[in-house]
């Protein structure tokens, strides 16, 4: 079966099941009542929130619970007396749909997300965050017909637009400490980058597969970025022109 590719948080909540639509939409909500100036949308076939390009919180509905993400252990440790009927794992809090939606809970946990993120940019405003991001804008600028956007929180480079991505600025993605790049690059490449110099190349998530490339942005001079990114954007360029 294909998988449904949602338009808005509200093609997604109407695909549940009518018993757990309202539920979805209390926890919608709470969460736009505590960042009513997000930005809503689908990311990961899921309901999804930014502000100012940051990625705030995700929210599902599954079998029998709902679920917010990403939520980090010290949320958990700062409203446990308040979570005691919640499950906590792998950066997920799962709500049962027997209990009524605790909307004050809710808007306290995205209230909590935005302090940290809010903490997280005033701590790395001094080690380069935003020269860092002028760098790698600048570098995949001078692409022709390249074109950027947010995508998943995160500022995302196409080689046009709206297609093709090759290229995505990380910060502290799910609290790495890392100011990052990952590219696109052929599948032999990754492996052989990382073998040689592991402390400027790793392997990122969900795109790794496919063999992209993350770069450690404070490891890495103007020349060696704008090479790979150069290969980035024409790897996906030639990709895009035989689709």
């Amino acid at each position: 079966m294909a998988k449904t590719k949602f338009k808005s948080v509200t093609d997604y909540i109407a695909s549940k099941p009518p018993s757990v639509q309202p539920i979805l939409k209390r926890v919608r909500s709470a969460i736009r009542k505590a960042i009513p100036k997000a930005e809503e949308g689908i990311a990961y076939q899921i309901a999804s929130y930014t502000l100012n390009g940051t990625h705030v919180i995700y929210f599902a509905g599954w079998k029998d619970h709902y679920a917010l993400y990403p939520i980090h252990e010290s949320v958990v440790a700062a409203l446990k007396k308040e979570l005691t009927n919640c499950k906590f794992g792998k950066g997920t809090l799962r709500f049962p749909f027997s209990d009524p939606v605790p909307s004050d809970l809710i808007e306290r946990i995205v209230r909590f997300r935005l302090k940290q993120i809010a903490e997280s940019e005033k701590g790395r405003k001094h080690k380069g965050r935003e020269s860092q991001l002028d760098r790698v804008r600048r570098i995949c600028a001078s692409m022709p017909s390249a074109f950027e956007k947010p995508s998943h929180g995160a500022p995302t480079f196409f080689v046009e637009k709206y297609k093709g991505v090759f290229a995505m600025f990380m910060d502290n993605h799910h609290y790495d400490n890392e100011l990052a790049v990952w590219l696109a690059s052929p599948p032999d490449l990754q492996s052989a980058l990382i073998e040689d110099a592991p402390e400027t190349y790793f392997k990122p998530p969900y795109v790794g597969a496919s063999g992209w490339i993350g770069i450690r942005l404070d490891r890495i001079g103007d020349e060696a970025l704008g090479i790979h990114i150069h290969n980035a954007w024409k790897l996906t360029r030639r990709g895009k022109s035989r689709a």
